[in-house]
Parts: structure tokens; sequence; C-alpha cells
């Protein structure tokens, strides 16, 4: 009897304890760059916005900020939210940012700090820095037995056009001619050859696997954008720029 008791017991249900609550997860589980509206709407970088991917797991108002001015508010709301930030200047130079989202549950503020480095390439300022920085000239000597045979004469500012060569890759002799050649006509394939073969193949789908995967995965956090902005005297500028997200 004391058995049969014991067996009722285990099989109901444990009653929660009173007050014993469980804790909810962060409301917000991931702040991403969103890359995809940024790439097919090159005028919102031209006009200095952000777009910011927010992952929600509950509704909450928000806002971000910039050193207490107020850049965006609205509602999150349960799954992915598409969140714009305009400040003046944004693309305009290279530069690190510190913004603050910051919202509210229950009465209580909750906050992620935000860093947004900018990197534009071919500011008028950088280009005349390239060019002014170096100047005068040097000359390139060939010697031969101690004595000069000729010589060339160069200017500092030729220093940034210059190129490497290309650079010649060693054969892999797992899959080039040369171990081919090397065997007997009569002898066969080997096949721990055709299994290692296989082996490289299968690991090279899954690194180029691994590499697509961690691409979609940087970019959420890094960016490359291109966009046309109006410069001096009304022409259009192309502007490259690199942003960088990181979350604390």
């Amino acid at each position: 009897m004391a058995k049969l008791l014991l067996v009722l017991l285990l099989l109901l249900p444990a009653a929660a304890l009173p007050g014993s609550g469980e804790i909810p997860p962060p409301l917000i589980r991931a702040v991403d760059l969103d890359a995809e509206l940024l790439q097919k709407n090159p005028a919102l970088a031209a006009a200095d916005t952000l777009s910011l991917r927010v992952e929600a797991d509950r509704e909450a108002p928000y806002k971000v900020s910039e050193q207490g001015a107020m850049l965006a508010a609205g509602q999150l709301l349960p799954g992915s939210n598409s969140l714009q930030v305009t400040r003046p200047g944004l693309f305009a130079r290279s530069q690190s940012l510190f913004f603050l989202l910051a919202w509210l549950e229950n009465d209580v503020v909750f906050q992620k700090k935000l860093t947004v480095s900018v990197s534009v390439e071919g500011e008028p300022e950088m280009e005349t820095r390239e060019t002014t920085g170096l100047s005068g000239s040097f000359t390139l000597g060939m010697y031969h037995a101690g004595s000069l045979i000729g010589f060339r004469k160069k200017s500092m500012g030729s220093l940034l056009k210059l190129k490497t060569g290309l650079v010649v890759p060693m054969p892999d002799p797992g899959i080039s001619n040369a171990a081919g050649r090397s065997q007997s006509a009569g002898q066969s394939i080997s096949l721990l050859g055709l299994g290692m073969a296989l082996a490289k193949y299968l690991a090279g789908k899954k690194a180029k696997k691994r590499i697509r995967a961690h691409a979609a995965e940087l970019q959420k956090k890094k960016l490359t954008l291109f966009f046309t902005r109006p410069g001096k005297n009304g022409e259009k500028r192309e502007s490259k720029v690199e942003i960088e997200l990181r979350v604390e």
C-alpha cells in the first residue's frame, strides 16, 4: 500500500511555490546592422541614416540617444524590428560614435551601448595628406663588383604607385600531374589516393559553407556601402563607407 501511494505522489504534477515566478529572458536578443535594407536603399546612407535590426522577445518602448540627445524613439514589437537612426554627419568622415539604446520594462530602464565605427574611403582631407606627405626624389642604383652600372631617378610620390609582383603558388603534389608522371604506365590507381582526394573535396565544400556562413554573420556587424552624395559645387561624389557595430 505504501509503495502504491509513493507511485501516485510521483505521478502528480509538482505545484509551483507561491511567489516563485521564473525570471524572464532578456527582452532584446540581438542588435545587428540591417545590411539588406542599407544595401537596397543607398539613399539612407546618403542621408546619414543608419538602419539597425533588433530582435526582441516582448513589446516595450525604446529610444536611441547620443550624449543625452535623442536620435530615434518608438515601440519594439516581438520579433524583428528595423530601427532607423539619423545623425547629421554620420557618414561624412571617418569617426567612432557612441549611441545608447534604452528601453522600459516593468518601470525599469534597461540599456545597451552601441559603438559605431565609420571609415570613409577617399576623404578630401585624406587625399590632401597623402599627396603632400611625400616630397622630393630618390635614386635607384645598380652596382656590379663595386662599380655603378646604371641608375634611375624617382619621385617620392611614385612610392604610392609601387605594386608587388604576382605570387606563384606552389604545386600541390596530391593534385598535380607531376605525381601522375612519376608513376609507371602499368601501375593501377591507388585507392588510398582516391580516398584522400574525396576527403579533400568534401572538406573543401564544408569549408566553403563555413566561409559563407561566417561572411553572412560578419555582415551583421560589419558592412561596406557604396552610395552617391552631393559634393562641392553641386557635383555628385561616390562614397565608399565601412561600418562596424559593437554592442555591449
